[in-house]
Order: C-alpha cells, then sequence, then structure tokens
C-alpha cells in the first residue's frame, strides 16, 4: 500500500509509535467498541502497537491511523483481503468528539477508492450493529447494503443489539460514484 493516502479533510497513514495511547483509549472505549462490551477494557498502549505491527506484516491488509490534515490524530481505519484482489473486509474507529465532521465518511472513501482501483477487489464488506443507528445509515449513504444479519450478539450501553454484515459489489461503487471501471470483469 502507499504510505498515505490523502483527500480534503484526512490523511490515512502508517501508525506511529505516539500514536499507541489515544488508540488504545478508543479500543477501549465501550461506547465505540461495542465488540469489546463482554470484556473488561484493557488494551494498553503496547498492546495496540504489538497488535498494529503483526497486522501490518501481513500482506494484503493493513492497519492505519485517520489524521486531520493539520496532524490531529481522530482514529484508525483498516482492511484485510480475504482473498487477494477478490474481496476485503474493512473497519473503522473514529473518537467520538470527531462524529459529526465528515471526517470517518472521507476516510472511508479514501480506503474504498483504494480497494476498489487500485487493488481491484470484486466486493468489500464492513461489520456494524443496531444499537449504532447512524453507522448503518453511514455504511448505506457510502452504498453497502445489509447482507446478514446476526440476531442478538453484542451488547451495547447494556441493551443486546444485532450485528449486521454489509457489502458492497464493484459494480455498485463504480455506478453509485458515476466512474467508469477499467477493469474487465469475469
Amino acid at each position: 500500500m502507499r504510505e498515505t493516502l490523502q483527500a480534503k479533510l484526512v490523511r490515512l497513514r502508517p501508525i506511529k509509535d505516539d500514536d499507541c495511547e489515544y488508540l488504545a483509549n478508543l479500543k477501549n472505549n465501550m461506547f465505540t467498541q461495542a465488540w469489546n462490551q463482554r470484556l473488561p477494557p484493557n488494551t494498553t498502549a503496547e498492546k495496540i502497537k504489538k497488535r498494529f505491527q503483526e497486522a501490518n506484516d501481513k500482506q494484503n491488509s493493513a492497519i492505519l491511523a485517520i489524521e486531520k490534515l493539520d496532524g490531529t490524530l481522530i482514529g484508525n481505519i483498516n482492511y484485510s483481503e480475504d482473498v487477494p484482489r477478490f474481496d476485503a473486509t474493512f473497519g473503522i474507529v473514529v473518537g467520538k468528539e470527531h462524529w459529526g465532521q465528515g471526517l470517518a465518511e472521507e476516510a472511508q472513501e479514501l480506503i474504498l477508492e483504494f480497494l476498489f482501483i487500485e487493488r481491484g477487489v470484486q466486493v468489500v464488506r464492513l461489520w456494524t450493529q443496531t444499537g449504532f443507528p447512524w453507522a448503518k445509515k453511514a455504511a448505506e449513504k457510502l452504498g453497502f447494503r445489509v447482507m446478514v444479519r446476526f440476531r442478538e450478539n453484542t451488547i451495547i450501553d447494556g441493551k443486546i443489539e444485532d450485528s449486521l454484515y454489509m457489502d458492497m459489489l464493484r459494480e455498485e461503487y463504480f455506478k453509485s460514484r458515476n466512474l467508469q471501471d477499467k477493469v474487465k470483469g469475469p
């Protein structure tokens, strides 16, 4: 992957050691990390650093810092290609203080452009929960559709919620953005 991806509001870049404390705090946040609500928050900056190093050593995957163009760290985004150059799953976490500013949407557009145009994948997937209706709405705005609903499998603010597995096909990505796909499919 290129060293950085940049748009008008945000930049995606490799994780730095200085980022790990903030990213550990995000990981320990019981609100932004619905997956962890059955576990006590125990992530440290050192654990984050090790996890990111291991993830970035894998081929066809990356965990990247999301920062505003002024250098303010706001979260991280990751992707992993399940079958290289065919399908990928991505995830994002942004500090709540940065919500509602279009930053997460722009970061997701950058990773989608990278995956569909540069990597040439056929389908991109993500996870969200019904306890975060704004996240589902944001994913739908990007062009994702609910593919699978896992009923009552996560806890958010003490309430049992469903997890949603959403996807977007290559043709949907190009059509929704009025772009021409220069790669012929099967």
